[in-house]
């Protein structure tokens, strides 16, 4: 049987290491990165190598900085990028889409197919494709450069919801054709409130702040969660269980997306972070001008605190957390971030929230 073509969105980390593990498995890849010199120097290494939880060397069939060219013949077209940047991405992508299309968000963050949709359906309101986002990517890994990917460790289990709903079985069957771990979930919302990088990551960077501007290396999960950090991201994710709750959504606690995911066991979150293996050599930031703040609070923790808001829960922790990253980098995250307006869901109620997504 003919295996489908997938076009590969952004060559960082994680695009590179599907892009790879795509090419072992005997799938046509097409690969887009917008930074000229990183596509020229894939082009001619013409391939990359993967070492670690997956090892080998696969050849990439299409290296572009060519948007149209990329999705070109392309059945499903994983979008790989800092999520910041998938409402730009979206727009340019749009004009070259046809019917039929799957695009998954790989992870989604928080409301990510829905920004993703009013994009293309501004430039094409008949335009139909199916949209899909992830929880998280499927991958702990770091790409020193070009053509290089260190995979520190694969996920046992990713989940995905598609937008609309209904073709949840549909994206999943084709893309377990490569990759088992992914399962459904009913709807977007359980993808978007799941957004584990927005507990995992603006906080325990900003509460690092000296370690980091000290140009002090350390692990970030072994050694930059600690007991007294993982009790806040606790409080962050009891938030979030709460906005889930509002909706008449039961969400899977942090705790329990970690022992699902990574198959580590523990008391606590800072015993679970400690425990999961692929995080070994992961290293914090060097700098607090990070996508771990700039990503991950207005693509997170500011829909999650403003949908609060709309729904009556205190989020007064996460409003902490985007304050706090709005002083250290000097600009506005609430503003910059997926306000509800953005997404589509200003003045709705639950009720027809739910129905929206469905």
């Amino acid at each position: 049987m003919q295996k489908s073509t997938y076009a590969v969105i952004g060559a960082g980390n994680g695009g590179q290491a599907f892009a790879a593990h795509l090419g072992l498995k005997g799938f046509p890849v097409q690969l887009y990165d917008i930074e000229k010199p990183k596509v020229e120097a894939l082009k001619k290494l013409g391939k990359i190598k993967l070492s670690g939880a997956v090892e080998g060397t696969a050849e990439i069939s299409l290296v572009t900085d060519d948007i149209g060219q990329a999705v070109r013949g392309a059945k499903i077209i994983m979008v790989v990028l800092p999520t910041n940047y998938q409402g730009s991405i979206a727009k340019a992508m749009a004009p070259h889409l046809v019917d039929g299309q799957i695009i998954i968000l790989h992870p989604g963050a928080t409301g990510g197919a829905l920004e993703f949709r009013n994009a293309i359906l501004a430039d094409n309101p008949e335009r139909k494709v199916i949209l899909a986002e992830t929880v998280t990517l499927l991958y702990a890994c770091r790409s020193p450069q070009p053509g290089e990917v260190i995979i520190y460790g694969v996920k046992e289990v990713v989940e995905l919801a598609t937008l609309p709903s209904s073709y949840a079985k549909q994206v999943v069957d084709e893309l377990n054709l490569a990759f088992p771990q992914f399962k459904t979930l009913p709807n977007i919302l359980y993808t978007s409130l799941n957004n584990v990088n927005a507990m995992m990551h603006p906080a325990p960077t900003l509460l690092n702040a000296g370690r980091i501007e000290c140009k002090s290396p350390f692990e970030y999960y072994s050694e930059g969660v600690t007991p007294a950090l993982a009790k806040v991201i606790e409080k962050l994710d009891a938030e979030r269980l709460a906005i889930g709750a509002a909706l008449g959504i039961k969400l899977m606690s942090i705790e329990e997306w970690y022992k699902e995911s990574y198959g580590v066991s523990g008391s606590t979150l800072y015993e679970l972070v400690q425990n999961v293996k692929a995080y070994e050599g992961i290293k914090g930031p060097t700098t607090l001008n990070t996508r771990y703040i700039f990503e991950d609070i207005p693509t997170g923790l500011v829909p999650l605190s403003l949908l609060g808001t709309v729904l009556g829960v205190r989020t007064t922790t996460m409003n902490a957390i985007v304050e706090v990253g709005n002083i250290v980098l000097g600009r506005d995250l609430w503003k910059e971030g997926r306000t509800l307006e953005k997404l589509g869901l200003a003045g709705k109620t639950p009720a027809q929230i739910v129905e929206m997504i469905s």
